[in-house]
């Protein structure tokens, strides 16, 4: 009877062992088999990460990647994976950036990274490692440039190392300027002759060289130098350079003029002094500033061929 019970509680326990093993799916039972299982980094499908670094803010941005396991079934045992920077994919991808006429990738300035760990570990029984942390500061970055850092799996304890998904490239890519939006902007001026191809200080605004912003000139005595015109741009913007085109039709504007901005419309400072302008130059002519926030920005126009002047658009850049 002992015996007949002994057998029947050992014939249970196969019974439920079966039944677990039965109920696990392939997907998640250890193994130690390494055919058809690969590693990876699990950013490399979602191809270039590209790193913001403007607009200006935070002197460190962080960003986490991790490896990851792929099989039918769970590593029996933890994973060590060693990644590297890898210059033969840098390389790889600037010959093809040659090819198409664009410029080589430079490498990431020393000063404008870190990254914590760069040797990683799968557990046991997980899909994905912990995580490293790359740290870079934006500031550190010419913004003509562009920059490449490739990061490879270089080992995986002899597990495969997925083809397509060994490497993450991190991008940051040159800023480019471009004219500012300027809707909702408010512009004034020293004096405005309406009708005068509208004559208001908003048309420098309109993008429309056909349009023009007229200092006063009647009734008499008209409008003198210094004439000014002042934008508020609502809130404050990366500025970068500015662009003035003058009227289309009329050789007699301004000759000289400087530059002052403003981060809250009361306080203003010196952007350029003394700068020269060509009004019998009917293109776009360019002026650079130190390149800053502003919410306020005017021109003070200082002499001119004639007593009075005007100015046909008037361009903010930013990136």
């Amino acid at each position: 009877m002992k015996n007949r019970k002994y057998f029947i509680a050992i014939w249970i326990s196969i019974l439920f062992v079966m039944s677990c093993t039965e109920d696990t799916p392939p997907y998640e039972v250890l193994t130690e088999s390494k055919d058809g299982a690969q590693v990876f980094i699990a950013k490399a499908n979602s191809g270039g990460q590209k790193l913001a670094t403007f607009p200006y803010g935070q002197d460190e941005i962080t960003i986490k990647f991790n490896t990851g396991f792929g099989a039918l079934g769970l590593p029996a045992n933890p994973i060590r994976v060693l990644l590297a920077e890898d210059q033969a994919a840098f390389d790889s991808i600037n010959n093809v950036r040659i090819t198409d006429g664009l410029p080589p990738y430079e490498h990431f300035p020393a000063q404008a990274y870190t990254i914590d760990v760069l040797d990683l570990v799968i557990p046991k029984g997980a899909l994905y490692s912990n995580y490293s942390t790359l740290m870079y500061r934006p500031k550190e970055f010419d913004t003509e440039k562009d920059y490449l850092l490739a990061l490879s799996i270089k080992d995986a304890e002899g597990y495969s190392i997925s083809p397509t998904a060994k490497s993450v490239l991190f991008v940051v890519d040159r800023l480019i300027e471009k004219p500012a939006n300027t809707s909702g902007w408010v512009a004034e001026a020293s004096s405005e002759e309406p009708g005068q191809g509208t004559g208001l200080a908003s048309a420098v605004l309109d993008g429309n060289l056909n349009t023009i912003w007229h200092a006063r000139y009647k009734p008499e005595p008209r409008e003198t130098y210094p004439h000014w015109l002042s934008f508020d741009m609502i809130k404050e913007i990366y500025v970068t350079k500015v662009s003035i085109a003058t009227r289309q039709n009329n050789v007699n504007g301004m000759t000289k003029f400087k530059l002052e901005g403003s981060r809250d419309g009361d306080n203003w400072f010196a952007l350029s002094e003394e700068l020269d302008f060509d009004p019998a130059n009917r293109n776009y002519q360019t002026y650079p500033i130190e390149p800053q926030y502003l919410k306020n920005i005017r021109i003070i126009m200082l002499e001119g061929k004639q007593a009075t002047t005007f100015l046909a658009e008037f361009v903010v850049y930013t990136y």
